[in-house]
């Protein structure tokens, strides 16, 4: 059967739930490939957002941006850890390759470790980037400052152009250190229940406004929940602990829902805008209150994107550490709403491409199905059945795809 290995950043959320929506689309158009996932991020994440049968290995290829916090990052200690990370990189290329090689995988994707591609290259195998951005655009506002370390951007796009082609998504950076570029529609995921269905399992039965706050599996630090705890005519919900109990504020556990159903179900998110949580909101019309998120060229292009085709309005992060959120979600939720088209469909027509990168005439499970089995370094998960996958899909009616030539197997360094 077909093998991919998706390389995938641990930083924040939404690299993995992108991911898990690709692979999952992967698995509807060909149900007998075989996934494998190399991640830092949390396996519940996995198991939550990509419902068939995977392998996650937990390795980490990146360093992201190092966080104080859910808005607050550390652009010095981050620089100084990739430094770090690239003194026992060729070691690591040359493990992770003769892995690819013993597991027999025939493609990589990336979201968006640099050094996926080197890895790929090391083994001979074709190797497909997709992201909205990429970590030299991140990391040279960063060296302006910290000019000791401006190799590291180099190095970085270095291994960006060893990619076969990168598939980017909306609201992007230039990613132009990648030969050949596509662009594909977002990936996003929509809540498959009603607003209706989520709240009566959710056991709200509420007229008045309910707010989620979201950002990116961070703990919520420094917030005055005091003055929240004055805003009684709205109800808050976090997945994430507060410092205390407080009376309108409501934790959330999934419990048989998805993330995205806690989204669609929201009159308003409050968040630090990040490609999943921004994506969600859009492809499920839901109004986001955003603050800033610190240096991190990703920000302006998500909250462009935000502006044009969705319902949004900024809250200074002094304004939303103090709790002072009462002006800003009036003033978010009686605006009047426009909702221009915005495809959602990225998550299949990245799968039709990576599909065209396999070889064929793989065999196919019988009836076509898969199980819901996640394994994490030898340790089973429980299964969850799941149907027979859909045909074959493409990105729309008449698309065509460039099939892009498989690299020549490279020997393995002789030991």
């Amino acid at each position: 059967m077909p093998h991919v290995a998706f390389y995938i950043t641990g930083h924040g959320f939404g690299h993995a739930t992108r991911m898990a929506a690709v692979a999952s689309a992967l698995a509807r158009q060909e149900p007998a490939v075989q996934i494998s996932l190399i991640s830092t991020a949390p396996a519940w994440l996995f198991r939550l957002n990509l419902p068939g049968e995977f392998h996650l290995r937990p390795r980490g290829l990146d360093i992201g941006v190092i966080q104080r916090d859910s808005i607050r990052l550390d652009p010095a200690a981050t620089l100084a850890a990739y430094a770090r990370l690239l003194q026992g990189q060729p070691a690591v290329i040359e493990r992770e390759a003769e892995i690819l090689r013993r597991e027999g995988v025939d493609l990589v994707v990336a979201d968006i470790p640099p050094a996926a591609f080197l890895v790929a290259e090391r083994a001979g195998l074709p190797a497909i980037g997709i992201s909205n951005f990429s970590w030299d655009w991140i990391y040279a506002d960063y060296i302006r400052t910290l000019r000791e370390h401006s190799a590291i951007v180099e190095q970085i796009r270095e291994a960006y152009a060893r990619a076969d082609l990168f598939l980017r998504l909306p609201f992007h950076g230039p990613c132009d250190a990648f030969k050949a570029i596509r662009d594909i529609p977002m990936v996003a995921r929509r809540a498959r229940r009603t607003k209706e269905e989520v709240r009566r399992r959710l056991g709200l039965d509420e007229s008045r406004p309910v707010v989620l706050l979201s950002f990116g599996g961070f703990d919520i630090q420094g917030i005055d929940f005091d003055r929240v705890e004055t805003l009684d005519e709205y109800l808050f919900l976090t997945t994430q602990p507060t410092p205390r109990p407080v009376r309108n504020v409501r934790p959330a556990t999934l419990d048989g829902l998805k993330y995205e159903d806690l989204v669609a179900q929201a009159d308003a998110v409050i968040t630090k805008p990040g490609y999943g949580i921004v994506s969600d909101c859009l492809a499920n019309r839901t109004p986001v209150l955003y603050t800033a998120r610190g240096e991190f060229a990703e920000y302006a292009s998500l909250v462009a994107g935000l502006h044009r085709f969705g319902v949004a309005a900024f809250i200074g992060n002094r304004d939303l550490l103090a709790g002072n959120w009462r002006d800003g979600l009036h003033a978010l939720l009686t605006r009047p709403q426009s909702w221009p088209d915005l495809p959602a469909n990225g998550a299949d027509v990245a799968a039709g491409v990576l599909r065209d990168h396999l070889p064929s005439g793989a065999p196919v499970r019988p009836g076509g199905e898969r199980g819901g089995l996640c394994q994490v370094d030898g340790n089973r998960g429980s299964r969850d059945p799941r149907g027979a996958r859909a045909g074959r899909m493409t990105g729309g009616p008449g698309e065509e795809r460039e099939a892009w030539p498989r690299r020549r197997q490279v020997p393995a360094k002789p030991s």
